[in-house]
């Protein structure tokens, strides 16, 4: 594409002003009135523009049949609008009348119900210290291709007779199992992680038990996991071993094992306290769901979003911990965007998890917005580390953890630690996107980019809007020297972002590698406008300079990137993008003073 070609394409002015007067919005807005459940203020045009068009789409914002979403209509006040036509009519919402209707459908729920400590149900399910509801699911069996006809049976046999032992044992024990028969329940091999989780959340199973049997000959070797079915987080697994000489025998000793070894103090710790919450904290806690869901998406319009319901619960209930820890996470992720000033961000974040930390100073979401807050906006990576490896030691720490203590070891230099952090962040779940999207970014920093491709693509699948996705992806490509895919890759993220100044810079990279120097030029000049805006993407400008030989302005713009606190700044004495400045004196000054203030 030449010149003009992307004159045409990007003829949209930047979205600076628009993102500040948002931001003044919502500002303005947390001392008012406005922000309590089910009364939630538009905070722009592009979220009231936000309407589903129809029965499929309403049901799919919910995650639920489109059955269940007309029965909600007709008894629960779902607000569905109708359009009357001379034959048919149809129906439509809006996306911020659903959200507020839920929370306040949530709440009322959650507070009709008694609390924990006087309801019966909750009595029947925790009445000893240390017990809790578990769900096991049909233990799977791996066949080999080899293997035919009655050891196939046998196995299958053992298996069945396993589970239906082990639920023996865990209702003789600490657990309290959910008894139901195998036909009841699928295979794990045949359904998805989501299902499972609903299929446990369902039955009100804090955990559910998985297990795989794998055999060769008379040897039977089974895998067990026990999973939180909040969050579908590996909290504890462990392999078993016997043989099928004495079949009964087997399957009796191997449940007690595998009973005896399911450790009652992760099983206490991993209990989400989505009852307790529910009842203590609602309708706050509905409120930080509904704004952690628009804070995965990493947009600026779910940023936005998010930090509107982290605000609403923390108006509601000014003593819930993890709404601050919501907030925190929020500021961070507004200023990496470019989408709030660096230094307001930091002082709104520094407010929020230190009352985070006061009000709940053992919370690993507390404890973790901390990581992140000491990593991005304090450079403070002492403190950032000292909380994560406590948080390991203790046995206390999420994949959340893992992926931070991942990024402090990218800013440290120690790429093959990070990799490992990160591929732990991945085993505890899989199927997030920004846990995807760790594993590749700590690829991509270990020079390992084929595996950083491979993982960023999985991150992608799971969220195709995923905008900082792409341009991970256009960099990984870059450094590969595939110029075109690259720039097909920050194509299509600033198509997503809404023309984001970083992404401009990333796609002026781009044509700058291919040698389309005058677009780079152009595109400079377009996003060089905004350069005295507190969101102006330094360092990626820089970087752009840097492509284009031009050391002088390449380093004006680092040391622009630091008087902003540029979040990005920690990264650049190992992005590759600058390896041509590394030896340059004015360089090493300021990475020697952001690692000086980090140390």
């Amino acid at each position: 594409m030449g010149l003009a070609g992307y004159q045409r394409t990007h003829s949209l002015p930047l979205l600076g002003s628009q993102v500040r007067s948002e931001l003044t919005e919502v500002k303005s807005m947390q001392d008012s009135s406005a922000f309590v459940a089910g009364d939630f203020p538009a905070f722009s045009a592009e979220w009231k523009a936000e309407r589903l068009h129809s029965w499929k789409e309403i049901a799919s914002f919910f995650g639920r049949e489109v059955r269940t979403v007309q029965l909600w209509e007709k008894n629960e006040g779902l607000p569905v609008r109708r359009q009357h036509h001379n034959k048919l009519g149809s129906v439509y919402a809006y996306r911020r009348e659903l959200e507020g209707w839920w929370i306040t459908r949530s709440a009322l729920s959650a507070g009709v119900r008694p609390r924990p400590s006087q309801s019966p149900e909750s009595t029947m399910q925790h009445d000893d210290a240390g017990r809790g509801r578990l769900l096991l699911f049909p233990i799977e069996v791996v066949h080999s291709r080899r293997d035919r006809g009655p050891l196939q049976q046998i196995v299958n046999r053992f298996a069945g007779g396993l589970r239906d032992d082990i639920n023996h044992e865990l209702s003789r024990s600490r657990f309290d199992p959910v008894c139901l028969s195998s036909v009841a329940l699928p295979l794990p091999g045949n359904s998805t992680p989501g299902f499972m989780r609903d299929i446990a959340q369902e039955f009100r199973a804090e955990c559910y038990l998985l297990g795989v049997v794998r055999y060769a000959g008379n040897l039977v070797r089974v895998s067990t996991q026990l999973v939180r079915s909040v969050d579908s987080v590996c909290v504890w697994s462990e392999r078993f071993e016997t043989t099928l000489d004495t079949f009964f025998q087997a399957q009796a000793e191997l449940a007690h094992k595998i009973v005896q070894a399911l450790p009652a103090e992760i099983v206490q710790r991993a209990l989400p306290s989505r009852r307790a919450c529910a009842a203590d904290h609602a309708p706050a806690y509905h409120a930080c769901m509904m704004g952690l869901h628009f804070w995965k998406q990493r947009t600026r319009i779910g940023l936005l979003k998010a930090l509107g319901y982290f605000q609403d619960a923390v108006l509601i209930d000014p003593s819930y911990a993890s709404a601050y820890a919501g907030l925190t996470d929020t500021y961070v992720d507004l200023s990496y965007g470019h989408f709030m000033p660096a230094r307001e961000a930091t002082e709104a974040a520094q407010r929020a998890v230190t009352t985070a930390l006061k009000l709940e100073p053992k919370s690993v979401s507390a404890r973790n917005a901390a990581v992140n807050f000491n990593m991005c906006c304090r450079w403070n990576w002492q403190a950032a580390e000292s909380i994560c490896q406590e948080l390991v030691d203790s046995g206390a720490a999420d994949s959340r953890t893992f992926q931070l203590y991942a990024s402090l070891m990218i800013s440290l230099g120690r790429p093959e630690e990070a990799v490992s952090l990160a591929l732990h962040a991945h085993r505890l779940d899989p199927l997030s996107d920004f846990v995807n999207f760790q594993v590749s970014f700590a690829y991509f920093y270990a020079g390992d980019y084929d595996s950083a491709i491979s993982f960023i693509d999985r991150a992608i699948a799971l969220r195709p809007l995923y905008n900082t996705g792409h341009a991970l992806l256009g960099r990984a490509e870059a450094q590969r020297g595939n110029w075109d895919k690259a720039i097909a890759s920050f194509e299509h993220g600033l198509a997503l972002s809404s023309d984001s100044t970083f992404l401009k810079a990333l796609l002026a990279y781009g044509y700058a590698g291919r040698g389309d120097t005058l677009i780079a030029k152009e595109i400079l000049r377009e996003i060089e406008e905004q350069r005295g805006d507190a969101c102006f993407p330094a360092v990626d400008v820089s970087a752009v300079h840097a492509m284009l030989n031009r050391e002088n302005e390449a380093l004006q713009y680092i040391f622009r990137a630091y008087d902003l606190r540029d979040m990005k700044i920690t990264y650049i004495q190992h992005d590759p993008r600058f390896a041509r400045l590394r030896a340059l004196p004015q360089f090493q000054k300021i990475t020697s003073s952001v690692y000086l203030r980090a140390s």
